[in-house]
């Protein structure tokens, strides 16, 4: 989610409960509490959910591996889950905001986590060290982009922010399916595993109560990164998104969304359009531009307001690829490549 994804004024109607305050929790549903949880960044926080379980409770994502959340679980233990135990992490993907505390969560309560095959595999592989050639290989892969130093996000590219930002490797005991279901305390959840923002990245809909745990996939007012980059395993993940999108619309118009960021509301339907709308303008921002060639660096003026840097450019970067590699494979835009490697796509004959 780099900077300039807002879209303006959203549609949703959003439920009429005051977000909780770090280390408590407010009802949203039958079944269904949610945690705000801080992090130490620009996006400054992250919707938890705690879903009943017959003895206990289920827990959707963790926060950022940091001292400040930390804290907040060590709150959240001694006012809330000495009286409804622990039984259950559940992971929607592996970004470090969804999946930072898995472990460290798992340690001290000794429960189960589950999560997608693809999103345990991804998980493994970002905390495992990178050799230098692989090192070298992202490098190029920016490089061959049309960036021509990436020293503003070298700590990305070696995996060293990821590291940081995750407590180390949960046990997963399970891979929910799509379409799979689950029963907790009289609640039967469906599992639907989508991609675009993150490869197997799950959300959860209870089709009688009319409720969707979206997680990254759908947000109310900003755009989810859509990121092509040398190591996703996603070659076309725009694509992806917008069928997830698809998808997603064709659930119960009266469902309440509740989201990872942002405020739980109820207008899916509407929202999708919204989001659908906003990559098919940039598409189209990015023919007009490409008139004459141009790498994915030179169109980040286009798609962004301001010069970005850091993890910020990463995701500006990717974001930019996954849309110019979307009109490549249909058809609409050619990719160019000289003989330096340069990539530069331009209008196709």
């Amino acid at each position: 989610m780099p900077p300039d994804s807002d879209l303006g004024p959203a549609s949703p109607a959003y439920l009429q409960v005051p977000p909780p305050a770090p280390g408590e929790i407010a009802p949203v549903a039958d079944g269904v509490r949610w945690i705000r949880f801080p992090l130490p960044m620009e996006l400054d926080h992250i919707n938890l959910w705690l879903l009943d379980h017959a003895d206990g409770c289920v827990l959707v994502d963790t926060g950022l591996a940091c001292e400040m959340g930390r804290g907040v679980w060590e709150r959240l233990e001694r006012q809330v889950l000495a009286e409804r135990p622990l039984r259950l992490i559940v992971l929607t993907h592996l970004h470090p905001d969804h999946a930072g505390l898995a472990a460290w969560l798992q340690a001290r309560h000794c429960v189960p986590v589950w999560t997608s095959l693809e999103t345990e595999r991804q998980m493994r592989q970002l905390l495992e060290p990178l050799t230098e050639n692989q090192i070298a290989s992202r490098r190029a892969f920016f490089h061959s982009h049309g960036v021509a130093d990436a020293s503003s996000f070298a700590a990305s590219l070696t995996g060293e922010r990821y590291r940081a930002a995750v407590s180390g490797m949960p046990s997963i005991a399970h891979h929910p399916r799509d379409c799979g279901e689950v029963s907790w305390d009289g609640a039967t959840w469906r599992w639907i595993e989508v991609s675009g923002h993150a490869a197997g990245h799950l959300c959860l809909h209870e089709r009688s109560r009319r409720v969707l745990i979206s997680g990254d996939q759908i947000l109310p007012a900003i755009s989810p990164n859509v990121s092509a980059t040398g190591w996703s395993p996603d070659v076309n993940p725009l694509d992806s998104y917008l069928r997830s999108l698809e998808r997603l619309a064709a659930l119960d118009p009266a469902t309440l969304v509740l989201p990872s960021h942002g405020r739980p509301f109820v207008g899916l339907r509407e929202r999708a359009v919204e989001l659908r709308n906003h990559h098919l303008g940039q598409l189209d921002r990015l023919f007009d531009a490409c008139r004459e060639p141009l790498t994915a660096n030179e169109t980040l003026r286009v798609l962004f307001r301001r010069t970005l840097s850091g993890f910020h450019l990463l995701l500006a970067l990717g974001e930019a690829i996954a849309h110019l590699e979307y009109l490549a494979r249909s058809g609409r835009l050619a990719r160019l490549t000289d003989d330096r490697g340069t990539i530069r796509y331009a209008r196709a004959a």
